[in-house]
């Protein structure tokens, strides 16, 4: 099954999906992606119907929300653009952490879920528990596994929204695994990326206006060197238009990247604090370098009707975004990091990181919470090649800096991932 005949859109189309639990944090979720539409397929016993392959057949990629569904629709065709919001490791780190802390540990009945998953998480915690996993393929099996389990003094613990409503419908005790809202958005940031139309994107031509109200001599050069600052972070060019305004160009890609998805900038709040003047700022995109520069115009009179230090962006259809949020200061580029540890230091330095580098590495990690991680996850959290990563995963093993604490194995044919944890990491942030 193919899908054809999508309508052009400045946005990317994507089909959710879902058992209908889970939907009120899918869709506060998906409010910080306005560059995503979604449509949504409400779904609890997996049944293949005429309604169902209509909705596939429209989308230029789906997204599951249920680990069941999306392992029944890789059977049904396993040529679909399908991707899983499938990480829950949140969830079960603060379960089992709960647990530990109360004293509740008990033996614990598992399914879809990944051992080294479960390894990781235990690892982290310092914990050993019992437990068994469903080897099931269909919602009765799993639902039979739990009950023998749980009649011997199992948790039952699920990620499958149709076994937990059977479990609670029988008054059996379990737990509900689901993604945290930052998995989430870690989870739509990969389907955006992945999506054709956004690949399409990727290189089209980005014009965007500063303008400020006015810029004393004295902060000249101050504000210069923010703006070219802001211009390297955007792989971008600086151009100035006459002494109270500024013009970038950049790709589309690289912008959407540094605004996590138009989500922040925060340029504009570091003026009004730094430099105590106000600016505004119209973004432009455009099939063509022309189109690109007048939608900058169009949104930088957006932004002139309404208060100071906004930012408004007119896409490639007309259709405007904003404000940007200009006060939110998340960029992981920045990420503070004192490092104390002198011992720490020297490991480092001898697997070729400098502290500036520890720094960045830092930022991008922790803003996943994740400290576990294969080369192939790292590879795309660091936005580098596999071939890098595992190549950077080799000299941090000599150095002493991440342990080997496990494997993942493969459903198909293929030498198992090695799974690491950046301990390095964690006693940089704990130190």
């Amino acid at each position: 099954m193919t899908n054809q005949n999508i309508p052009y859109t400045s946005q990317s189309v994507i089909g959710i999906i879902s058992p209908n639990m889970m939907l009120p944090l899918i869709k506060e979720t998906l409010h910080g992606f306005p560059n995503l539409q979604a449509n949504y397929f409400i779904i609890h016993a997996f049944e293949i119907n005429e309604e169902l392959t209509t909705f596939i057949a429209q989308h230029e990629m789906l997204v599951i929300a249920d680990s069941y569904i999306y392992q029944q629709l890789k059977k049904y065709d396993s040529s679909l653009p399908l991707y899983q919001l499938n990480s829950r490791a949140i969830h079960l780190y603060q379960l089992l952490l709960t647990h530990q802390l109360t004293n509740t540990i008990q033996p614990y009945s598992f399914d879809f879920l990944q051992q080294s998953d479960i390894l990781a998480i235990t690892h982290q915690l310092q914990l050993e528990i019992d437990y068994v996993s469903a080897q099931a393929d269909s919602i009765e099996q799993m639902v039979e596994h739990h009950i023998e389990h749980t009649q011997k003094g199992y948790l039952a613990i699920t990620t499958v929204a149709a076994v937990y409503e059977q479990l609670k419908a029988q008054n059996i005790k379990c737990d509900y695994l689901r993604p945290t809202k930052q998995e989430m958005i870690v989870g739509f940031e990969r389907v955006l990326l992945a999506s054709k139309s956004r690949q399409n994107k990727e290189t089209q031509i980005v014009y965007g206006i500063i303008e400020f109200d006015s810029l004393p001599a004295i902060d000249q050069t101050k504000a210069e060197q923010v703006l070219q600052q802001f211009a390297q972070q955007m792989d971008g060019h600086l151009i100035q238009l006459s002494p109270l305004q500024y013009s970038f160009i950049t790709t589309r890609g690289q912008f959407e990247r540094e605004t996590l998805g138009y989500k922040h900038l925060p340029l504009l709040s570091l003026f009004k604090e730094e430099l105590h003047t106000n600016c505004i700022v119209g973004i432009g995109f455009g099939l063509r370098a022309f189109d690109s520069g007048r939608h900058a115009k169009q949104a930088l009179y957006q932004a002139k009707e309404n208060e100071p230090n906004v930012c408004y962006i007119v896409r490639e259809d007309n259709r405007v975004i904003g404000p940007i949020d200009t006060t939110v200061f998340i960029n992981y580029e920045q990420y503070p990091l004192a490092i104390t540890d002198l011992h720490l230091l020297e490991r480092a330095e001898k697997a070729g990181m400098s502290a500036s580098y520890i720094s960045k590495l830092m930022g991008r990690i922790t803003k996943h919470q994740k400290y576990i991680y294969t080369a192939e996850e790292l590879a795309q959290t660091l936005n580098i090649t596999l071939r890098s990563a595992n190549r950077i995963l080799l000299k941090w093993l000599d150095a002493g800096l991440v342990d080997i604490i496990g494997e993942e194995k493969l459903a198909h044919r293929g030498r198992p991932k090695r799974i690491y944890h950046m301990q390095f990491l964690e006693e940089l942030k704990h130190s």
